[in-house]
Order: C-alpha cells, then structure tokens, then sequence
C-alpha cells in the first residue's frame, strides 16, 4: 500500500494543542498581571511614606531654623499634652528686626503641629484661635512619652512621628541651639 503525500495545507495544531497554548498563555498574563499590581501597591506605600517623611522634616526645619535664628524662646505645656513654643526670632532683610513665632502641638484628635508669627507677644490660643494658626502637619504623635518638644538651657530636641492611617509611622528628630544674649525691645512671652 503506498503512503500518499500530506498536503501542507492540512499541516496545522490539533484542538488539544490550542487548548494547552490558551492556557499557558492565561497562565502567563495572570502572572505577569500580580507581579504589575504588586508593584502598583508598593509603590504608592513608598510614595506615602516619602511624602510624610519630607512633611515632617519640613516642619522639623521650620522649628529648627526659627529656634536657630531666635534670641531666646519659652516652652509651655498651656492645656494636657499640648505644647506651646515660643520664640523671639531674627527677620530677615537688611537691618535686624525682631518678630514672636509659635508653634503650638496639639495632642487631640490625630495630632497635629501649628504655626503663627506675629510683632506682639503670644499667649497660648482658645481652640477657636487654633485654628486661624497655619497647619504644618497633622498625624502628629511624640516619638516618645507625651511631649513633641523638650528644652535644656538653650538647646530645643524636636521628636516625633508622623503618621498615615494604614502605614508605617516616619520618625523626625532634630535639635537647635538658640542665640541666646541678643538684645531688642520686643517681648514675645
């Protein structure tokens, strides 16, 4: 009996063939599909975490350089927990001039740290004044105890945390050093 040539138009995959190519290929796109979406979940918790990271340290700078650049400054605990710092600070410009900066910590609700200026002593605010005072961050919890601020003579430590609900708290510390001896006329506590 004599074999008869194949035509290479009836050459081609069998159903069985094509049935495991599709799966291999759901296979592939499915993994490839949970690697991309774990990348997309770390990098918006990287992303989170770096935000409030350069929050608090922006914060951390604004007190730092006003107590750097302040002639004295006072730490109060006005209510609870909360804190008021006060300095007499340095403006800038060409003849020197003296301004009254504060930063008030306030332990309720999440946390938060609060700034204002003024050419008047500051005393520590009502909750309604509060919150005319500039937010710089909230989320704001001590590193550790109750206190955000702490002063020894003339050296500030700053330490705290800044949280996001569902990630990772960022820990900010930073320390300065008043120029203590200035003299001026105004009084800012």
């Amino acid at each position: 009996m004599k074999k008869r040539p194949t035509d290479s138009s009836e050459a081609g995959f069998t159903l069985i063939e094509l049935l495991v190519y599709c799966v291999l290929i759901v296979l592939v796109v499915t993994a490839v599909g949970g690697i991309m979406n774990s990348v997309q979940i770390t990098s918006n918790s990287v992303r989170t975490v770096t935000s409030d990271a350069t929050e608090g340290q922006l914060v951390a700078d604004s007190i730092t350089a006003g107590v750097r650049n302040s002639s004295d400054f006072r730490l109060t605990s006005p209510s609870g927990t909360d804190q008021l710092l006060v300095a007499r600070v340095a403006e800038r410009g060409t003849t020197l001039t003296w301004a009254c900066a504060a930063w008030y910590y306030s332990a309720s609700g999440t946390g938060s740290l609060r700034f204002t200026r003024s050419s008047a002593a500051i005393v520590a605010p009502t909750a309604g004044e509060l919150v005319n005072w500039t937010l710089l961050d909230d989320g704001i919890t001590p590193a550790s105890g109750t206190s955000v601020f702490s002063a020894t003579g003339a050296l500030l430590n700053v330490a705290f945390k800044g949280t996001t609900t569902g990630r990772p708290s960022v820990l900010i510390k930073s320390t300065a050093l008043s120029r203590a001896g200035a003299s001026g006329s105004l009084t800012c506590f």
